[in-house]
C-alpha cells in the first residue's frame, strides 16, 4: 500500500499554509472560549478554580454534555462543512467529502492492531518523561513550575470529578465523552483536515511534526506538552503511512480509553495510583521495561515504514 500523501487526489484543493494556519488559530481560540462560556452557564458563574474543584453531583450530566457538544460543534462540524466546500458537495457526509478527510480509504485491521500496540509501547517512555519533569524540571523553575503543577492538578481533579462513575450506563456515557467523541473530533480536525492540508505545502514529514506540536498545545497543559507532542507525532506518522483516518482514530480511542480505566482504578485507591515517580525512576526493573518498550516501539515504526511506504520513499 502506498503512503496516502504520495497520491492525494485532493492536493490541489487543499488550503495553503497560511489559510490552514489561520483556520487552526481560529478553532484553538474559539474552543476554550466556548468552553468557559458554557461552563459559566452551567455553574452559574463564580470563581473558576473553586468551581473546577467542587462540582455538585447534579451538574455532572450537564458538564459532560457541554464537553461533548464543544468537541462536536467547534472541532468536528466546521471540518465536515469545510470538506463539503472543498469538494463542492452540499452534503458534508458525501463519499467525496469523507474521502477528502481520509474517511473510507483502505483500512487494514492488521495496521490498526500494530498501531494500537505501538501506543501502548510508548506509554512507559511518556510516563518517564512526565516523572522527570515532576521531579526536576518544575522544581527547578520555582514559582513558574509550581504554577504549572497547580494548573495540572486542578484540571486532573476536575476531570476525575467528571469521570466519576457509579453505574454501567454512567460508565458508557463517560467513555463516550472522554474516549470516543474526542478521538473522532480531534482526529477529524488534526489529522483529517489540518495535517492533510499542511502536507500540500510542507510535505508529509513537516505536516506530521507541525500538526503534532499544535495537537499538544491544543490541550492547554504545559505539564503534558512533551508527552502530548510525542503522541501527536506518532499518530500523525501512522496516518501519513496508512492514509485511513480509522487507524489514528483507533489509536487515539484506545489511548483515551486506557487512560480512563487507569483513572477509575486510581479513584478506587488501587496500587496503580500509589506508585510514586521516585520509586519507579530509582528501580532497575522500570528502566528495563522502558528500554524494552522503546526497542519494540521502534520495531513498530520500522515495520510501518517498510509496509506502508512506496518504493524509494525515505
Amino acid at each position: 500500500m502506498q503512503a496516502f500523501f504520495s497520491s492525494d487526489l485532493f492536493a490541489a484543493r487543499r488550503l495553503s499554509f497560511w489559510a490552514n494556519t489561520l483556520f487552526l488559530i481560529g478553532v484553538m481560540l474559539l474552543y476554550p472560549i466556548a468552553g468557559v462560556l458554557l461552563f459559566s452557564l452551567v455553574t452559574g458563574g463564580g470563581e473558576a478554580g473553586a468551581s473546577l474543584l467542587h462540582i455538585e453531583r447534579g451538574m455532572l450530566p450537564s458538564l459532560r454534555l457541554i464537553q461533548a457538544l464543544g468537541q462536536i460543534v467547534v472541532l468536528a462540524l466546521p471540518v465536515l462543512l469545510l470538506a463539503g466546500w472543498h469538494t463542492g458537495r452540499k452534503n458534508p457526509f458525501s463519499a467525496q467529502s469523507l474521502s477528502f478527510l481520509g474517511i473510507g480509504r483502505d483500512f487494514s485491521i492488521g495496521a490498526a492492531a500494530l498501531a494500537v500496540g505501538g501506543v501502548f509501547l510508548l506509554q512507559p517512555l511518556l510516563y518517564t518523561i512526565t516523572a522527570f519533569q515532576d521531579l526536576y524540571l518544575w522544581r527547578a523553575l520555582g514559582a513558574a513550575g509550581s504554577e504549572v503543577v497547580r494548573q495540572r492538578d486542578t484540571m486532573e481533579v476536575f476531570i476525575s470529578e467528571l469521570a466519576l462513575v457509579r453505574s454501567v450506563p454512567e460508565f458508557v456515557t463517560v467513555a463516550l465523552v472522554f474516549a470516543f467523541i474526542p478521538a473522532v473530533c480531534e482526529e477529524l480536525l488534526f489529522r483529517g483536515y489540518v495535517q492533510q492540508n499542511y502536507s500540500s505545502s510542507l510535505g508529509s514529514g513537516g505536516a506530521v511534526l507541525l500538526t503534532g506540536c499544535v495537537f499538544a498545545f491544543f490541550h492547554l497543559s504545559a505539564a503534558n506538552l512533551v508527552p502530548l507532542a510525542l503522541l501527536g507525532w506518532y499518530i500523525g506518522y501512522i496516518y501519513s503511512k496508512t492514509g485511513s483516518l480509522a487507524v489514528p482514530f483507533a489509536v487515539h480511542f484506545v489511548n483515551n480509553f486506557a487512560a480512563l480505566l487507569l483513572l477509575l482504578f486510581t479513584q478506587r485507591g488501587s496500587l496503580v495510583g500509589q506508585v510514586q515517580p521516585e520509586f519507579l525512576l530509582g528501580a532497575l526493573w522500570w528502566w528495563m521495561i522502558v528500554a524494552v518498550s522503546v526497542v519494540l516501539f521502534l520495531m513498530v515504526i520500522r515495520r510501518f515504514s517498510r509496509e506502508f511506504s512506496p518504493k524509494g520513499d525515505n
